[in-house]
């Protein structure tokens, strides 16, 4: 919880001291560290639940008009079944190591909608009970871990201003579908720190 606060905080700094442009510094190379922040709903073998995700990588552009960009990246969050009743109590964490292709289909000066597809590996690791239950035999605990992979995509707006060293996304849907019927959904927003020349 308390690098989940911190990452928060970084983020919410960086977004309030990112606005400053400089206008002799307006040249950017085509790499950025893409950061994000979402709220979704996680399912695998044995866990269900819902919680924040963060996401950090690094993103190329590439071509002349920048409108196809490489990602890999790593999301990290923590899941619980806030609202699920058709589940044990449990709380687990999951890591996702993925590379994301990024792919502008329409731009309008600095907004674009943005289409994404990409594959993953998750790590998903917690406990399920916690000794609830005792009416349906749900009385004890126990700690799990599963691995998974498959493929992702997403879409969104993204808004980057050319003098700007920060770039923004919106995307409302995320899904990732993988083996042994692991499903994640998702909300994200996020942050695009551009480096300078």
């Amino acid at each position: 919880m308390k690098i989940q606060i911190k990452f928060l905080l970084f983020s919410l700094i960086l977004l309030l001291l990112g606005e400053q442009v400089y206008p002799q510094e307006t040249g950017f190379r085509k790499t950025a560290i893409k950061t994000g922040l979402g709220f979704g709903i996680n399912s695998g073998k044995r866990e269900t639940g819902n919680g924040l995700i963060y996401s950090i990588g690094w993103q190329k552009s590439l071509g002349k008009k920048h409108k196809i960009r490489i990602n890999p990246n790593m999301m990290f969050g923590g899941f619980r079944p806030f609202g699920i009743t058709d589940t044990r109590e449990q709380y687990y964490r999951i890591t996702n190591l993925g590379f994301n292709l990024h792919y502008d289909l329409i731009r309008y000066r600095a907004i674009s909608l943005v289409a994404t597809a990409g594959v993953f590996i998750n790590y998903s690791r917690g406990l399920l009970g916690t000794g609830g239950w005792p009416e349906l035999n749900h009385n004890s605990s126990e700690y799990f871990y599963s691995l998974y992979f498959g493929g992702n995509a997403s879409i969104g707006i993204r808004i980057d201003p050319k003098n700007s060293k920060l770039a923004y996304e919106i995307r409302p849907v995320n899904i990732h579908l993988g083996n042994a019927g692991y499903i994640m959904g998702y909300f994200m927003i996020g942050i695009d720190i551009k480096f300078k020349k």
